[in-house]
């Protein structure tokens, strides 16, 4: 204690406090500069995930400046320490990488990274169809629907699966298939990966037509890859009706793309097998998760983009469009009805028509519209949507004129009336947050196309002398 009168002794800070305050004030400094130079390293838009490889390396190495510069350790202790982390992060890593290197897991999707479908787990490149579906797999897929993407404070929604089986060419067909009287070709509309097996137009026309009917579909084809379908496997079912189903949204986009993703395939078939276990690698995709989240373009809000729609019951369920008729312009894409690539799906046709002549096959042309041709104008859409103005073209009737042009004898079935009757007595035909058909879709359209193959083949049993 101190004496009255006496004055206290001052109070002094002890070398190792000081020392301590010092160590925290080094390693605060660094750390903090070290990660201002990781924001600057990656501006927006950089895709590279070399390079955030690369800078997130240095970027470890250099967190451990401080402590070799200013740890009590000897230099070999700082050393050895610095060593057995190292080892201990890179072996948690290898065994990450390991079922990738042996090709049991494809990190691309697990972080769900955009990836040519000739590359993804299951799938193989053709020079001509650019990917096919591997032969008699099980096909497990789980995904949120796409009108969702990019939205945000969007109504909780399902995640649709799919557990099927694929036949002996990677279509989806009940086993032993082995002819048929129907064929249908398409893209994801006619594969239906969004509904059940005894859900699907394809299924759904058998038991209708009491014929055996084979679906021969495939998520992401175009008009080129469904001309090579009818070449390599329509003709061999020796089919009386081939329906082919054109969907507005993206197939003249795919007419478009299909030369330069062709040359895409070609020039993949010559990446090492280090590359390919490369782009399934965790470390890969996991860089680029983190550059698309560092990169991610602002949210839209859901409300911008739904539109209020009263079911049979008189509920209310809110319909989210991700685009108006043709998928990648949500302002309609005017101008497309005179396009190159309509010309191009006409001759396409006609090489069709052609080959089904020969065989004595009645070809048929369903054209599939836009969720927003169909149900835009059913929705009551907030003041500030855009979607009321985004345009409606007159694609429909220019996809039957070009099948008119390509044969007279080609037969076209516009399926917007009867999904839209359908939406109008309250019935949904497409999913609320998705671009495709729902059951109720693959119901509707089961029952005009089967009335539409029964007139045209009564039609030519009374055209027989």
């Amino acid at each position: 204690m101190t004496a009255i009168g006496e004055e206290a002794p001052a109070r002094t800070i002890n070398a190792p406090a000081l020392r301590r305050l010092a160590r925290v004030s080094i390693y605060a400094g660094w750390w903090g500069l070290l990660a201002y130079l990781l924001w600057w390293a990656f501006p927006a838009g950089d895709a590279m995930p070399e390079r955030a490889l690369s800078v997130l390396a240095i970027a470890y190495l250099a967190a451990w400046g401080p402590f070799l510069i200013v740890s009590r350790w000897s230099p070999a202790g700082r050393l050895a320490r610095v060593a057995a982390c190292s080892a201990s992060i890179a072996a948690a890593l290898a065994l990450i990488e390991l079922p990738a290197a042996l090709n049991l897991i494809d990190y691309r999707g697990v972080f769900h990274t955009p990836t040519a479908p000739w590359l993804r787990l299951g799938n193989a490149a053709d020079d001509d169809l650019l990917f096919v579906r591997q032969p008699n797999q099980r096909l497990r897929l789980a995904f949120q629907g796409a009108d969702l993407n990019g939205l945000t404070g969007a109504s909780p929604s399902r995640i649709y699966r799919c557990d099927t089986t694929l036949d002996g060419d990677g279509f989806r067909n009940p086993p032993g298939l082995s002819g048929a009287r129907v064929v249908l070709i398409g893209d994801s509309f006619i594969e239906g990966l969004q509904v059940a097996d005894d859900e699907l137009v394809s299924t759904r026309l058998a038991e209708m037509l009491n014929v055996p009917v084979a679906n021969l579909g495939r998520t992401g084809y175009g008009p080129q890859q469904e001309l090579e379908v009818l070449r390599r496997h329509v003709l061999r079912y020796q089919p009386q009706t081939l329906v082919w189903a054109f969907y507005e949204g993206n197939d003249l986009q795919d007419v478009r793309s299909y030369e330069a993703q062709r040359q895409r395939v070609v020039k993949s078939r010559s990446d090492s097998p280090s590359r390919l276990r490369y782009g399934r690698s965790f470390s890969r995709n996991a860089a680029l998760w983190l550059l698309r989240s560092w990169n991610a373009e602002p949210a839209i809000p859901a409300r911008l983009r739904a539109g209020a729609f009263h079911d049979s019951t008189g509920a209310e369920v809110n319909i989210y469009f991700s685009c108006g008729v043709h998928e990648g312009a949500a302002d309609g894409a005017l101008g497309r009805v005179e396009s190159d690539e309509l010309k191009r799906f006409q001759a396409i046709l006609g090489q069709a028509h052609a080959l089904c002549r020969e065989r004595g096959i009645d070809l048929i042309v369903a054209f599939v519209p836009s969720k927003f041709r169909v149900l835009h104008d059913l929705c009551r859409f907030g003041a500030d949507s855009p979607c009321p103005d985004w345009p409606i073209d007159e694609l429909p009737k220019a996809v039957e004129n070009a099948a008119r042009d390509a044969s007279p004898e080609i037969g076209f079935l516009d399926l917007t009336p009867v999904l839209r009757s359908r939406a109008e007595a309250g019935e949904l035909p497409y999913l609320a947050d998705d671009t495709h058909w729902s059951p109720e879709g693959h119901r509707t359209a089961t029952a005009v196309l089967a009335e539409f193959i029964g007139q045209r083949n009564a039609s030519k049993n009374e055209a027989l002398p």
